[in-house]
C-alpha cells in the first residue's frame, strides 16, 4: 500500500524531467546536409543563413556551406527503444539504424531560390539554439 505513493512521486519526477528536456531549446537538434557532389556535412547544429550560405556549428567550430550545393537536409532524430508495444525494442532499434525517425527535406530537384526558401522554412520550423558563442 505504501508503494503506490512512492511510485506516483517517481512517475511525476520523471515526467517533469522529460518535459524540462523538451523546453531547453534546440541545441540537441542534429542535422546532416547532403551536397550535390555526394559529400555529407554531418552532426551539425544549424546557426543561421548568411547571404547564400548556411552557417552551422560542428563540435566547437562554425562552418558554412553554400545553399546552392545542398541537395538534402536531414534532422537526425534521437531514437528511444521501447520495450513491448508495437514492434518492441527490436523494431525501434531497426528504425533508428535506417533513419526511419529522421525528418528529411529533399531539395535535389529544386533550383537555388527554392532551396533557399526551404532552408528558411526549416529555420522557422526548427529555430536554432542561441546558447553557444559565435552566432
Amino acid at each position: 500500500m505504501r508503494l503506490a505513493p512512492v511510485l506516483l512521486v517517481c512517475a511525476l519526477a520523471l515526467s517533469g524531467s522529460a518535459l524540462s528536456g523538451q523546453t531547453k531549446g534546440r541545441s540537441d537538434d542534429r542535422w546532416q546536409a547532403t551536397l550535390d557532389n555526394g559529400d555529407y556535412v554531418w552532426d551539425i547544429r544549424l546557426v543561421r543563413l548568411d547571404g547564400e550560405s548556411l552557417v552551422f556549428r560542428q563540435a566547437d567550430t562554425l562552418g558554412r556551406v553554400p545553399v546552392g550545393q545542398i541537395s538534402e537536409m536531414r534532422l537526425i532524430r534521437k531514437s528511444e527503444a521501447m520495450i513491448g508495444g508495437d514492434g518492441g525494442a527490436a523494431g525501434g532499434a531497426m528504425a533508428a539504424l535506417v533513419g526511419g525517425d529522421d525528418e528529411v527535406y529533399d531539395m535535389a530537384a529544386m533550383d537555388f531560390a527554392a532551396r533557399l526558401r526551404q532552408i528558411q522554412q526549416i529555420f522557422l520550423t526548427h529555430p536554432p539554439a542561441t546558447d553557444f558563442p559565435g552566432q
